[in-house]
C-alpha cells in the first residue's frame, strides 16, 4: 500500500464495527461523511450509545428527532449494548418517541448489555419503568443491565425468571425492600453482580435474598439511608464493597469472602464500636481489605482502650487504603495493624479526598492538605516488619506532609520491598480558591527528591516515580 493512501477503509466490516463501538452513536454517525465507504458502517455496529445531557429548553428540533431517526435507520439484528443517558429534561424533549419504544427495540434486537440512566433532580421524579422491561422472550442472552432513576412497580408482570442475566446494578432507582427482595428472589436465578447505587428507599438489605442463586460480587453505596442495615449473611459471596457512613454492617463468618472493602468517611464511637469487632472478627479470613480513614481511627481507640491490636489478619495479601491520614497516633496504629499480616505481600493506597471517586465518579483527582497532627512525645512504636511486603503502589499522590510520612514508614518496615510505584497529581489552584485557603500541591522536583531521600529497609527497592499536571478553578 503506497504512502498516504487510507488504509483503515479498506479493512474488514467487521474490524470496523468493532472499532465504531468504542464511539458514541452520534460520533459514530459522523464518520459518514469521510468517504462512500464509510456512510452506513453505523448502521451495524454492535453498540448504540446515545447521550442526552442537554437541558430541555436548549434542544432543538433536529435533538428531538435524533433518537427516532437512529433507531428507525439502524440494521445490526443483534446488539451487544445498548446505552441511553438522559437529562431529565431532555426525557421530555424526546417524549414523540417513548422510553418504552426504546427499551422494546433493544429487546428485539437481543441485547446483551442494557443500561438506561436518567439524571434526576428530585428522588420523586423517578420514571415508572415500564412493563416491557419484564416482557423479556427475546433476549436470551440478557447479561448485564444498569437502570439509573427508576421507579420499581412493587408487583411487576414478570412471568419468567432472567434466565442469562449475571450483572445487575440499581442507582438513583425508587425501590423497596419487599420489591427488591421479590425481584431478587424470584427472577436472577444467575445473578452473579449486584450493586445497590444510592436507591434511598431502601432500608434493609439481606445478601441471602439472593441465595437462590450464585451471587459472588455485592457493592452497596448508600449516603442518605439513615439507619440503613446491611447483613453479609450468604455463603455464595466471593467479594463485597460498603460505601456510607450511616451503614449499620453485620456479616456472617462466611470463609468464601475473599475480598472486602468499606469506606466512611470517620469511625463513630457511639454508633459503630460493639458493631465494627464483630464483623472485622468475621473477616480475619480475607485476602484483599480495603478502608479509608475510619479504620485508623478505630484501631488507634483499641490501643487507647485496650491497648491491644488486632493481629488476626493472617491470611491477607493486599491491604488497599484511601483517603487521608490525620493524626500520628492513627498512623502509627495502621503500621502496628499492617506488620500483624504476615501474609501481607502488596499495599495500594489512594490518597484522594472522597470515596465517592473510587466509586467510579468522573473528575478530576483532588486532596486537600489537612493538618497532621503529631503526637506529643514519642509515641508507641510498632513492634516487627512487613516481612513479605514486595510492593507498594501509590495511584494518586499529592506530596502533602501526611502522605509522605506514611510512605515513610512504610518504606522502614518493608524489609524485602521490590517497587514502590508512585503517581504524582500536582494541584494548582487557581485564585480564588487560594483565597478560600486552598493550597497547591508542591513542585514535582521538590516531592521526588524527599520521596527518593527517604530511607528504606530493603536494600533492593525499585522506586518508580510518574506525574501529571491537573489545573482547578482558573
Amino acid at each position: 500500500m503506497s504512502e498516504g493512501q487510507d488504509w483503515i477503509s479498506v479493512l474488514p466490516d467487521e474490524i470496523l464495527h468493532h472499532i465504531l463501538s468504542f464511539l458514541t452513536t452520534k460520533q459514530s454517525i459522523q464518520t459518514c461523511i469521510l468517504s462512500k465507504r464509510w456512510i452506513d458502517l453505523w448502521k451495524f455496529t454492535p453498540v448504540i450509545d446515545i447521550q442526552m445531557p442537554t437541558p430541555y429548553p436548549e434542544t432543538t428540533p433536529s435533538e428531538r428527532t435524533f433518537i427516532h431517526n437512529t433507531l428507525t435507520q439502524h440494521q445490526a439484528f443483534k446488539l451487544h449494548k445498548f446505552s441511553l443517558d438522559f437529562s431529565y429534561e431532555a426525557l421530555y424533549a424526546v417524549a414523540n418517541v417513548q422510553l418504552q419504544h426504546y427499551i422494546e427495540f433493544a429487546i428485539s434486537r437481543q441485547v446483551q448489555i442494557l443500561s438506561v440512566s436518567i439524571e434526576l433532580l428530585f428522588e420523586y421524579h423517578c420514571y415508572v419503568l415500564p412493563n416491557v422491561f419484564y416482557s423479556h422472550d427475546n433476549v436470551p442472552s440478557l447479561e448485564q443491565v444498569s437502570l439509573k432513576g427508576f421507579l420499581f412497580n412493587p408487583n411487576p408482570p414478570c412471568d419468567l425468571p432472567f434466565a442469562s442475566l449475571k450483572a445487575l446494578c440499581l442507582f438513583d432507582c425508587a425501590i423497596d425492600d419487599g420489591t427488591l427482595k421479590g425481584l431478587l428472589s424470584n427472577y436472577f436465578p444467575v445473578l452473579e453482580s449486584l450493586t445497590i447505587d444510592l436507591c434511598h428507599r431502601l432500608l434493609n438489605f439481606k445478601a441471602s435474598w439472593c441465595q437462590s442463586m450464585a451471587l459472588k460480587h455485592l457493592v452497596v453505596r448508600c449516603m442518605d439511608n439513615p439507619g440503613f442495615n446491611l447483613e453479609i449473611d450468604s455463603s455464595s459471596l466471593s467479594s463485597f464493597k460498603v460505601y456510607g457512613n450511616s451503614v449499620k454492617i453485620s456479616v456472617s463468618s462466611l470463609s468464601s469472602i475473599a475480598e472486602a472493602t468499606v469506606f466512611r468517611s470517620r469511625y463513630y464511637l457511639s454508633k459503630h464500636n460493639f458493631d465494627t469487632r464483630t464483623w472485622l472478627r468475621n473477616l480475619a479470613h480475607v485476602k484483599k481489605f480495603g478502608v479509608d480513614s475510619w479504620f485508623s481511627q478505630f484501631l488507634a481507640r483499641e490501643y487507647e482502650v485496650n491497648n491491644n491490636g488486632w493481629k488476626i489478619f493472617e491470611n491477607l495479601k493486599v491491604f488497599a487504603w484511601f483517603g487521608p491520614l490525620r493524626k500520628e497516633c492513627d498512623l502509627i496504629a495502621l503500621i502496628d495493624f499492617l506488620v500483624h499480616c504476615p501474609s501481607l505481600e502488596k499495599i495500594e493506597i489512594d490518597f484522594r479526598f472522597s470515596f465517592w471517586e473510587e466509586a467510579g465518579e468522573h473528575r478530576p483527582p483532588f486532596a486537600l492538605e489537612l493538618p497532621f497532627v503529631e503526637n506529643s512525645g514519642d509515641g508507641q512504636p510498632t513492634v516487627g516488619f512487613l516481612d513479605n511486603a514486595k510492593k507498594i503502589i501509590i495511584h494518586h499522590f499529592f506530596g502533602y506532609k501526611s502522605e509522605i510520612e506514611f510512605i515513610k514508614h512504610l518504606m522502614q518496615k518493608a524489609v524485602v520491598l521490590e517497587t514502590l510505584s508512585l503517581t504524582y497529581h500536582r494541584l494548582e489552584f487557581g485564585p480564588k480558591l487560594v483565597s478560600r485557603g486552598y493550597t497547591s500541591c508542591p513542585p514535582k522536583e521538590l516531592v521526588q527528591d524527599k520521596i527518593f531521600s527517604l530511607s528504606t529497609a530493603s536494600s533492593n527497592v525499585h522506586i518508580s516515580f510518574h506525574d501529571t499536571y491537573h489545573k482547578l478553578g482558573f
